[in-house]
């Protein structure tokens, strides 16, 4: 039995479902009809975002490292605690670094006093030098002459002897000859006269006056080698402690060099009188001295990571990578707290695992002291934002292997609509094509619509 209305009846509910239709979607009853929602496509703000999990982490991470050498005093603070950016974190011992100045000081005095020592040195060496090798000029002719006269001497001393042996020979022969007449007064004075020339060879007062000569310029001669000899010595030691001009421009380049290093020194020991300070704001992640130890230059004092610049690291997977770009906003809520920020950096590459996520960093605009580094949060990236799109129900698009489609309610019948969608999230898609406002799209979640399909709204 059919439902009967009258016209008023009918004017009513006609009115009734075209100020429904106007406003979004509606349901009616029709019989042997199937039963669909329906929606007015319409012009309205719209954004895709995308939610992922993230941390937060600092955009800039410093690690301090003692530029002296000294006894830490106070350690100001713990690991985890929120620094200010000039907050003395680490403190060093004022008397010990009063001595190392003062030690500076004078090791500079010191090594100028051996720089001088030096030069001075090398002017006595240059005195010895010049002494020696004018000497030595002096003593080579000494002992050419010397030696010139002692080989005179020995050859006079030499041809004497010759000349007294010679006669001795001679006297020899003679005595030989007389020999049978023993009795005779010449034979008798060639035995006197042959004595006498045995002693002259001894005893020749010409050859002994040559004698003494020689064993004078002998003695001359040597101590004229021993003192050659001296001024050798003398000369080659004063030698290597000459000093030329080029090694006086190095001892001053040295002792400049000296001076600007003690400047250094000094310079860091009266700064690390004002400690070791945060150069920015943040949070000190790790501490590796302790109050009362002794430190180098180069030990690992602490790492401050900066919360003025904190990023949130989150991980995107292979789909939604696809929609997020540097520069598009986000927002996230730390410790019950909004804040606001961009994508700032998307690395170029995967992590390693199954689960390659890309690497994607968001920059706060405004961090403050209530960020916490490290914890989870999650992140809300809007991946498009349009002012003004003709958008549509998801749930009324459909799709096979070719096309994007929709059904349109036209005279109680279904009429399929090829469509072109843009941005799509989770309720809404934006139509590029194939609809026009005003129409009415219509769809059931029990029942597939083929073009041409009786339907009634409801």
């Amino acid at each position: 039995m059919g439902i009967k209305m009258n016209r008023k009846h009918v004017a009513v509910t006609a009115a009734l479902l075209t100020a429904a239709l106007a406003v979004g979607s509606v349901t009616m009853n029709a019989s042997a009809a199937v039963k669909v929602t329906a929606h007015v496509a319409a012009k309205t703000p719209m954004e895709r975002t995308a939610e992922i999990n993230g941390n937060v982490v600092s955009g800039e991470t410093v690690s301090m490292y003692s530029e002296i050498d000294g006894r830490i005093a106070h350690v100001n603070c713990r690991v985890g605690d929120y620094v200010k950016k000039g907050d003395t974190i680490i403190s060093y011992d004022q008397d010990e670094l009063q001595r190392n100045i003062d030690l500076a000081d004078y090791s500079m005095k010191e090594t100028f006093a051996g720089y001088d020592n030096i030069i001075q040195a090398g002017g006595r060496s240059a005195g010895l030098y010049s002494e020696a090798k004018s000497t030595l000029a002096q003593l080579e002719g000494q002992i050419n002459e010397t030696q010139a006269a002692i080989d005179r001497l020995n050859r006079e001393i030499t041809a004497k002897r010759a000349s007294i042996a010679d006669y001795g020979a001679k006297l020899q022969i003679s005595v030989v000859d007389w020999s049978e007449k023993p009795d005779s007064d010449e034979y008798e004075n060639l035995q006197k006269l042959l004595a006498m020339n045995a002693y002259d060879q001894q005893f020749d007062p010409e050859v002994l006056s040559m004698q003494e000569q020689l064993d004078a310029l002998n003695v001359q001669l040597a101590s004229a080698r021993e003192l050659k000899s001296q001024m050798i010595s003398q000369k080659t030691a004063s030698y290597t402690g000459l000093i030329t001009e080029g090694t006086k421009e190095q001892i001053e380049a040295a002792k400049a060099s000296g001076e600007i290093s003690t400047q250094d020194t000094v310079g860091r020991l009266e700064a690390a009188k004002n400690g070791v300070r945060a150069d920015f704001s943040g949070v000190v992640t790790e501490i590796g001295v302790s109050e009362n130890e002794t430190v180098g230059t180069g030990t690992f004092l602490f790492t401050i990571e900066s919360a003025e610049d904190a990023v949130i690291r989150i991980n995107v997977n292979k789909y939604d990578i696809l929609d997020i770009e540097v520069g598009q906003p986000a927002s996230c809520t730390i410790k019950g707290k909004e804040y606001t920020g961009k994508v700032s950096r998307i690395e170029h590459m995967t992590g390693r695992g199954e689960s390659a996520n890309v690497g994607v960093e968001i920059s706060l605009d405004a961090p403050d002291e209530n960020i916490i580094l490290g914890l989870e949060t999650k992140v809300r990236v809007t991946t498009a934002s349009l002012e003004d799109a003709l958008t549509i129900p998801v749930d009324a698009l459909c799709m096979d292997a070719d096309h994007e489609y929709v059904f349109v309610q036209n005279n109680k019948e279904a009429k399929m609509r090829i469509v072109e969608t843009g941005v799509k999230n989770d309720t809404m898609v934006q139509i590029l094509s194939g609809l026009e406002e005003g129409d009415v799209v219509i769809w059931d979640d029990d029942t597939e619509l083929t073009d041409g399909t009786s339907v009634s709204v409801r």
